[in-house]
């Protein structure tokens, strides 16, 4: 990311000094040429890279599966926040906005096994613990040495819930009957204001 501003601010520079050839060279708008292609191929390549919500990740239970959708959306903005480097306050923040909506989600799901008597509720638990185990390691690594931390991190966010999605939510659908929880949950809803680091 680094080169890549470097190469802009450099055919910015080109741009404006080869305007003083006269608006009709054609030397300043092959180069805003250029500029705009690179614009264009940078986001092609970063969407790419982002998680894509499909019909296939679906599960029928409109509560989980719009959790799921806010998930891919905050691990896409964290991924943006990281490739833009807009500052390591915002990093930070989307960060923490996909682990505390994280927690948020799993303490959902559990509570809609729990209502159904759902058979695997205690090994589903256990998978989301290993999950948050996992991110605290993560995190360590993240305030040690950020650079390096923030890709590993976003691969495994990436994987660990398409793999959870496709895999062992998969389990529970048949089980749960009852498909929404009382009002009050949506109160409890994390805000990134009140979000506290892990």
């Amino acid at each position: 990311m680094f080169l890549l501003s470097i190469l802009i601010m450099a055919l910015l520079i080109i741009v404006i000094l080869s305007f003083m050839l006269g608006f009709s060279h054609p030397l300043p708008w092959i180069v805003i040429s250029v500029l705009a292609t690179i614009g264009i191929i940078h986001d092609k390549l970063l969407k790419r890279k982002q998680l894509i919500w499909q019909d296939s990740m679906a599960t029928g239970i409109a509560l989980i599966d719009h959790d799921h959708k806010r998930l891919v959306m905050l691990i896409n903005m964290f991924q943006e926040a990281t490739e833009f480097n807009i500052s390591a306050r915002k990093v930070q923040l989307a960060l923490d906005e996909v682990i505390q909506y994280t927690k948020y989600h799993f303490n959902r799901e559990e509570q809609l096994m729990a209502l159904n008597q759902y058979p695997g509720l205690k090994d589903h638990q256990l998978q989301h613990q290993q999950m948050i185990q996992e991110m605290e390691l993560y995190m360590q690594e993240y305030r040690s040495d950020p650079d390096v931390a923030i890709e590993h991190i976003l691969q495994f966010l990436q994987s660990w819930l398409m793999d959870h999605i496709k895999g062992n939510d998969r389990q529970y659908i048949p089980y749960l009957t009852i498909t929404s929880l009382d009002n009050d949950a949506e109160l409890h809803k994390p805000r990134i204001d009140d979000a506290k680091p892990l």
